[in-house]
C-alpha cells in the first residue's frame, strides 16, 4: 500500500535538478501560508520552484510529496552507501558544500542557489540567529519542537504545509504505518515484543532512538533510551542487550571483529535467534532520521527479522 503510493510519488517527481515540480500541484490558491516552527511563524507567500533541502530526510520529504529540490546538502560521493533508496534522485543536486564542516548551514552557499523555501531540521537550526539569517535568504520551516528527533510524521505534516501537499502527506502517513503493522500483525503477541538500537563503541553501547520500530508493534526494552540522553552501556553490562530484536551498528571493521569474538554478545538472546539486525551506515540513517522513502526501504530490511520472532 504505502510502497505504491510512494512509487506514484516517486514517477510523478522525476525533474532532475532543474524547478521543483508543480505539476499535480493542488494548486497555488493554497498560498500564502503560515508554517509554525519554534522559532515563530514563517509564511510562504506563494507556491515555491526552488525548494533546497538541508539534508536527506527534508529532501525525501519532498520527493516522496512530489517536489523535487533544486539543492540537497549531502555529499554525491557518498549518496549509496549513506542513502541508497534516494541515491538516484539526489545524483544531479546532491551539494555537500551547503553545510559547513561543523555540520551548521553555509549560508553563503545556501544564498547562491537561490532557494525560495528551505526545508531544515530542528537540530540544523538549534537558535533564533541561525534561523533568522536563513529565513533572511527564504523562508525557512522546521517542525515547531525542542525535540532532538522529531516524530517522521511530525515533520512530514510540517514540510507538507509548506509545499500545500497535505493531502498526499497523511496519504503516505496511513500507508506506511498500515505496512509496518501488516509486518508486525504476523507475530503472534507482537505487543510483548522488545527492540534496542545501539551503536558499538570502543568500551562501550550508545542508544539510538529506534521509536520507528513501534510501527511494527514491538515495545522498546526497558532500558532502551531513545532521548540518547542516559549514559552508555558498560561492555560488561552487555547481558542487558537482552530485546527480543537487536540493531546493533559497529561503525568500524575492528567493532564488528570485536561483536564476532566478544562471547558475551554471542551469547544474548537475539543472537541464538537470529533476531539480530548488523546495521550498517545506511540502516543508522534511516532509522535515526527516518523519512517517507527511507522508512519503506527500512521496512524491506527488518521484516526478515521481525518475521524470525513468529
Amino acid at each position: 500500500m504505502a510502497a505504491i503510493a510512494l512509487a506514484a510519488a516517486v514517477a510523478g517527481c522525476a525533474t532532475g535538478a532543474g524547478e521543483a515540480d508543480q505539476r499535480s500541484s493542488p494548486g497555488a490558491d493554497g498560498y500564502p501560508v503560515t508554517v509554525q516552527t519554534r522559532h515563530g511563524g514563517v509564511t510562504v507567500e506563494e507556491s515555491p520552484s526552488r525548494v533546497l533541502a538541508l539534508g536527506f530526510a527534508a529532501a525525501d520529504e519532498a520527493v516522496s510529496l512530489g517536489v523535487t529540490p533544486v539543492a540537497v546538502a549531502a555529499d554525491p560521493e557518498t549518496l549509496e552507501a549513506a542513502t541508497p533508496w534516494l541515491a538516484e534522485e539526489l545524483a544531479g543536486i546532491a551539494d555537500p558544500g551547503l553545510v559547513s564542516a561543523d555540520g551548521g548551514p553555509n549560508l553563503e552557499a545556501i544564498a547562491s542557489v537561490e532557494p525560495d523555501l528551505i526545508l531544515a531540521q530542528t537540530y540544523q537550526v538549534p537558535d533564533a540567529t541561525t534561523f533568522e539569517r536563513l529565513n533572511a535568504i527564504a523562508p525557512t520551516v522546521a517542525p515547531d519542537s525542542e525535540a532532538l528527533n522529531v516524530d517522521w510524521d511530525a515533520r512530514l505534516r510540517t514540510t507538507a504545509q509548506a509545499l500545500r501537499r497535505e493531502e498526499e502527506a497523511e496519504e503516505l502517513i496511513t500507508g506506511i504505518s498500515a505496512a509496518f503493522a501488516e509486518v508486525g500483525g504476523r507475530v503472534p503477541d507482537i505487543g510483548s515484543r522488545t527492540y534496542q538500537w545501539v551503536r558499538a563503541d570502543p568500551g562501550r553501547y550508545a542508544f539510538g532512538n529506534g521509536s520507528v520500530l513501534e510501527l511494527f508493534g514491538l515495545r522498546p526494552a526497558d532500558n532502551q533510551d531513545n532521548t540518547q540522553t542516559g549514559d552508555p552501556l558498560p561492555l560488561e553490562r552487555t547481558g542487558e542487550l537482552d530485546a527480543d530484536v537487536l540493531m546493533v551498528w559497529a561503525p568500524t571493521g575492528e567493532d564488528r571483529d570485536r561483536l564476532a569474538e566478544d562471547p558475551l554478545f554471542q551469547e544474548l538472546p537475539a543472537v541464538g535467534a537470529s533476531t539480530v539486525y548488523y546495521a550498517d551506515l545506511a540502516f543508522a540513517n534511516a532509522l535515526n532520521s527516518p523519512a517517507p522513502i527511507g522508512l519503506e526501504w527500512l521496512r524491506g530490511e527488518l521484516e526478515p527479522v521481525v518475521g524470525q520472532l513468529s
